[in-house]
């Protein structure tokens, strides 16, 4: 019955957004009739992801080909919100002269995350629409495609129903981005088939993560040892943050007083440890000696497990197991995400001036987590067209700026811990130098000076010199504090410097 509710509302919505879209091609029968297909397509998509996520599966092939089903909806959603966006602001511009916005319209920035066969998912490229033709013709294999995976998903349907449902209270989805981790529910279950399989040996088993900086990796490993299953099954969970393993002593676990190692302790399991261990590059080959060998003397009858976090990938070779590789969300489903985050349980679709803003920030931003807290929570500030306009080009001038003074991006600098200078809406001191980007515990003192009100020029007079601002205070577990380090400092462009930033773009697609 839920099913049926979900396919008829779902139809519903469906219709009356298409009208817009139709109307803005209705001198193209064709991609109105392909158009017609892919809504179709992608409520049925919808309504499979949904009832997966209503089911704990544990299945690693359903669940790749679940994450398939998710990726297929992202994308589909996403342009069909480029095009409906694009068509109802195409009917308002009709009588109106050219505005900012009309320098790049989300259709001509249209980006999808496509792998070349044989090739890495890092090199993948942006496909952008300029012509009607093109258009119709990546609307058709993307149908096609979204169509053949649908077609082949009945041994899928069948198995999901062996499953047994999650048990939860029902949320608006902005509150589940707010309150729960999102894109990671596949490695999620394989940290958690790592964690609880028996193992083919006695040796001590070792789990690698690797990602970049701020990709997620503390908050896969924080969800996954929340779960009840998990803390049942290991006696003992200890953390070893970044930067505690440079004292050898805290490694020999016997003499230590580990106290203030454990994250969690259960009387009631057997004698098995788990192990987290955050470093930001690599490891002492002395110091991790010591380590494994502590652990297996403290559980001389096996089944502790290790999971070592990092952004090199130096310590692949460390791990007894396939290391699991994070990286940030794709265009389509950072679109999701941002989307969520900005109008929460407001239809963007009865704002499609906003809307289309909101998409050329997003694709400004660039799926950076934090970046898209922050900048989420000023447009909310103010929902209105003038100031959502003076945000979008703020944020366009800053990575001008940033592309002028040092050839990057100014996420890839944040990425790499690099200096970048970042905007205000204050017309006097738009530009201020950010550095020194770091996360802490939620426990420890947070600055007073919040980087929102800096932005917004809401919070008085700034200090001189250096100073910290609190840049986002995260609602997920670990619940950590990110901190910044500010300066304000107006940008002067350096004489002579050219970057090709055609290479600088490629790493976001």
């Amino acid at each position: 019955m839920d099913i049926l509710v979900s396919a008829i509302v779902g139809d519903l919505i469906s219709r009356s957004a298409s009208f817009v879209i139709s109307r803005y091609f209705q001198q193209q029968p064709d991609i109105n009739k392909i158009l017609q297909r892919l809504w179709s397509v992608l409520l049925r998509i919808g309504i499979f992801v949904e009832e997966a996520e209503a089911r704990h599966i544990t299945n690693q092939g359903m669940l790749r080909q679940l994450k398939m089903l998710r990726q297929g909806m992202y994308r589909g959603h996403y342009v069909l919100d480029a095009l409906r966006f694009q068509a109802a602001r195409g009917e308002e511009e009709m009588s109106h002269s050219s505005s900012a916005l009309s320098k790049s319209s989300p259709t001509k920035c249209l980006r999808f995350s496509r792998t070349r066969s044989g090739s890495s998912s890092s090199n993948r490229e942006a496909l952008l629409f300029g012509t009607n033709n093109n258009i119709q013709d990546e609307l058709q294999r993307m149908v096609d495609t979204l169509e053949d995976t649908v077609a082949g998903m009945k041994e899928f349907l069948f198995f999901m129903e062996l499953y047994p449902r999650i048990l939860r209270q029902p949320y608006g989805m902005y509150l589940l981005l707010d309150n729960c981790m999102f894109g990671r529910q596949m490695e999620r279950e394989q940290v958690l088939n790592f964690l609880l399989s028996p193992g083919a040996t006695s040796d001590l088993a070792v789990l690698p993560i690797v990602g970049p900086i701020r990709v997620g990796k503390s908050t896969l490993v924080e969800h996954v040892c929340r779960d009840e299953s998990v803390r049942s099954h290991f006696s003992m969970i200890l953390f070893f943050p970044q930067g505690s393993l440079r004292d050898e002593g805290v490694v020999d676990l016997k003499r230590n007083n580990i106290n203030g190692l454990v994250r969690y302790r259960n009387s009631a399991s057997q004698t098995r440890l788990l192990i987290i261990v955050e470093i930001a590059e690599d490891i002492n080959e002395g110091t991790w000696r010591r380590l494994k060998s502590s652990t297996t003397g403290m559980t001389p009858c096996g089944g502790s497990k290790i999971i070592i976090t990092s952004r090199s990938d130096r310590i692949v070779n460390l791990g007894t197991t396939e290391a699991l590789r994070l990286d940030f969300l794709p265009p389509e489903a950072y679109w999701h995400f941002f989307k969520s985050l900005v109008f929460r349980s407001t239809n963007p679709d009865e704002q499609p001036k906003l809307a289309t803003m909101a998409m050329e920030i997003a694709l400004e931003l660039r799926q950076g987590f934090t970046s898209a807290h922050i900048a989420s929570g000023i447009l909310r500030h103010n929902f209105n067209a003038r100031f959502w306009c003076t945000v979008l080009e703020c944020v366009r001038e800053s990575r001008q700026t940033n592309l002028n003074m040092f050839g990057q991006h100014p996420n890839l600098r944040l990425r790499e811990d690099a200096p970048v200078y970042c905007w205000r809406l204050v017309k006097s001191c738009r530009y201020f130098l950010i550095h020194n980007y770091h996360q802490s515990d939620s426990s420890e003192n947070v600055p007073k000076i919040n980087l929102r009100d800096i932005v917004l020029g809401s919070g008085g007079k700034l200090p001189c010199g250096e100073f910290e601002a609190l840049a986002w205070k995260s609602r997920i577990p670990p619940y950590y504090n990110y901190r910044v380090s500010c300066k304000m400092q107006a940008p002067q462009l350096t004489v002579g410097r050219k970057k090709r930033v055609r290479q600088e773009e490629e790493h976001f697609v």
